[in-house]
């Protein structure tokens, strides 16, 4: 039975005149609305949670993926400049962030959590022509003629408009282009979400050189114990005795939880919780340097790897990324690997060789159909292998700002933003010290 409920046609007060609507408030939509405000546009960046950074906080993903590159001779080096530099940068003198740590032929970033959520709120409020709305939820765009008018957010203070000549797409799920009518594909075989969780009081000394064997110790007892991941990750903070835990695989009935879908995200959040209780208990039981440790908390929210992606005016592809294809229109640089977290508690890795980077096009944060909208970070036009290794934090911190940079050029002649002028764009991020 189809049921359904007419809603009359509502006014909404209009809150907002702004140059820039962002919705999204994670690494991709940080980027953006600090770079536009710092470029001049009055930017207002709406946000769900009731802080900023998205998965990067919200789902405490512990560590910045896709900011290096091993060279040929076996370096690494940074591959990213900008606002993830920045960011990064920052981090690292308030003690918060380490690193490079090797990873196969990659490295990452660990990094505090907490340290990026008050740094961006110190970035946030540092920047008089941005305004951000926390516990703010878009629901609905006003659309003419694939030209967006307004936005309707839901707020504390009730439904409300928001105006502007462009809005970036920041959500992670493609929710605005979506609510536009952009065209946009749910991935085809969706990646699974993961809960990642805190243990306190861990042993460090007997714990960090057993951390060589955790993957070995893992598959050994997938089977037996029931485990949810065949391999993982434990991330030492660098507070004393705390540790980030990367090993949940969050399944309903056997295949990935499906994070657009709002039951199934309820769901996966309380499974999510549990799977980590069980998870700190097989550490406790099983790892050196655990015996006495706890589980302080989990992420606040599940971490979410993939729902939706615009159709865009190219998607970045497999061989795109393996060959190390340079774009003309490039906006960002990146060279992590092809990334899938598949089923049987399996991770496929596909990885570039040393020295090989490739560019994210500009194209494909441009939805087809839309005059005056970009998306950025995991929304972004890609395939599904293309996808994996672009999602990451490097990238999507990268798009975000470029998507900012190309409206900053647009805004002027109010040019269509599938008619920006690549090389220009190029140039006002070289300027701003991003490598191309």
């Amino acid at each position: 039975m189809d049921d359904r409920v007419l809603v009359p046609a509502t006014e909404h007060r209009v809150v907002e005149h702004a140059d820039l609507v962002i919705v999204g408030g994670g690494s991709a939509g940080m980027a953006a609305a600090i770079t536009a405000a710092r470029a001049g546009l009055r930017t207002v960046l709406v946000e769900e949670s009731p802080f900023l950074g998205g998965m990067s906080t919200g789902g405490a993903v512990g560590t910045f993926c896709g900011f290096y590159l091993r060279e040929s001779g076996g370096d690494l080096v940074r591959l990213v400049g900008g606002f993830a530099a920045e960011v990064m940068d920052r981090l690292l003198a308030a003690g918060q962030c380490y690193g490079p740590v090797p990873f196969k032929t990659t490295a990452a970033g660990p990094y505090v959590p907490w340290g990026v959520k008050t740094l961006y709120d110190a970035m946030a409020r540092a920047e008089p022509r941005l305004t951000v709305y926390l516990h703010a939820h878009m629901t609905g765009a006003v659309v003419h003629d694939g030209t967006i008018d307004a936005l309707v957010v839901a707020t504390r203070d009730g439904s409300v408009a928001m105006r502007a000549p462009y809005f970036i797409d920041a959500s992670g799920d493609a929710a605005l282009a979506r609510a536009a009518g952009a065209p946009a594909t749910r991935g085809e075989r969706l990646q699974y979400p993961s809960m990642m969780f805190y243990m306190q009081h861990v042993d460090l000394a007997l714990a960090l050189p057993a951390l060589f064997d955790l993957n070995d110790l893992l598959e050994r007892h997938f089977a037996a114990d029931g485990l949810p991941r065949r391999s993982g990750n434990i991330i030492p903070t660098g507070r004393p005795g705390e540790v980030l835990v990367a090993m949940s695989r969050v399944a309903i009935d056997g295949r990935p939880v499906d994070g657009a879908c709002a039951r199934e995200l309820t769901l996966g959040e309380m499974l999510g919780r549990e799977q980590a209780d069980r998870c700190a208990a097989f550490l406790r039981q099983h790892m050196p340097g655990f015996s006495e440790a706890f589980l302080s908390d989990t992420a606040p929210r599940l971490g979410i790897r993939e729902t939706w992606r615009i159709d865009g005016a190219y998607a970045l592809t497999e061989a795109d990324v393996l060959t190390g294809r340079k774009f003309p229109d490039g906006i960002a640089r990146a060279a992590w690997p092809i990334e899938l977290h598949v089923d049987d508690g399996r991770t496929e890795w596909r990885f570039l060789d040393d020295g090989l980077w490739y560019t994210i096009p500009y194209r494909s944060l441009v939805p087809r159909g839309m005059r005056n909208l970009l998306v950025a970070g995991r929304c972004a036009a890609a395939t599904r292998e293309g996808f994996a290794s672009a999602r990451v934090i490097g990238p999507c911190m990268a798009q975000g700002q470029a998507a900012a940079l190309a409206i900053a050029e647009a805004l002027p002649t109010g040019t269509a933003l599938d008619a920006i002028d690549a090389d220009r764009l190029r140039s006002r991020l070289a300027d701003l010290g991003v490598p191309l």
